[in-house]
């Protein structure tokens, strides 16, 4: 016997559970409708259970959740193309980037996470960095994590993206300034030879 669908109104309850972190009313929910159901409950923005679990920083809900969802859910994406670990990013949810990215990467975490982009092509880590103050920490911690996967710094991230584009900048500044100035040296110089003639022919 198949199980009754949840209303709108039932999935949007599900949604706001949580975001406020009720783990009693979310295991209810899957009590009555399954995990399916779960996976199938969106915002009119796209977003999952786990968006609004991780943009509030409910860790405990959070590994309930993934304990319960496929991998694919990890990875699935709102309207704004940003999974769930974007969200947690977003908002300096430590804890649950911790959780999401310290699964298997057959349970849809680890490197293959973090290197998911949003609409605007940022993975995980040109994205706390983008966001810029208050994301530090969460940052360092991503960092430090590829640094122990990968065993490398993070040239080429976005961190190290950044100060080359400002050098960059500012060396073609530098440039088109030098060249302006000889332009301006150059017709000073002309000018001047203009006048020396002149001057020499009056003479």
């Amino acid at each position: 016997m198949s199980r009754a669908q949840p209303t709108e109104e039932e999935f949007e309850d599900l949604l706001l559970s949580c975001r406020y972190g009720d783990l009693e009313d979310v295991k209810t929910f899957v009590q009555q409708y399954g995990v399916e159901a779960v996976q199938n409950a969106r915002d009119e923005r796209g977003n999952t259970s786990l968006h609004m679990c991780c943009g509030n920083g409910h860790a405990e809900l959070l590994e309930y959740l993934l304990s319960i969802l496929p991998a694919s859910a990890v990875q699935a994406t709102n309207e704004s193309q940003s999974p769930p670990l974007h969200w947690a990013i977003l908002n300096s949810h430590l804890n649950c980037v911790k959780v999401l990215v310290e699964l298997p990467e057959e349970k849809g975490g680890g490197m293959p996470l973090l290197n998911q982009t949003n609409a605007s092509g940022r993975d995980a880590f040109h994205e706390s960095v983008w966001l810029g103050e208050g994301r530090e920490e969460v940052a360092g911690w991503i960092e430090g994590f590829i640094v122990k996967i990968e065993g490398a710094d993070l040239e080429g991230t976005a961190d190290a993206e950044k100060k080359q584009e400002v050098l960059g900048q500012k060396v073609e500044e530098f440039e088109q300034q030098n060249q302006t100035e000889e332009e301006v040296n150059g017709d000073t110089q002309d000018v001047q030879e203009v006048v020396e003639r002149a001057e020499k022919l009056e003479l």
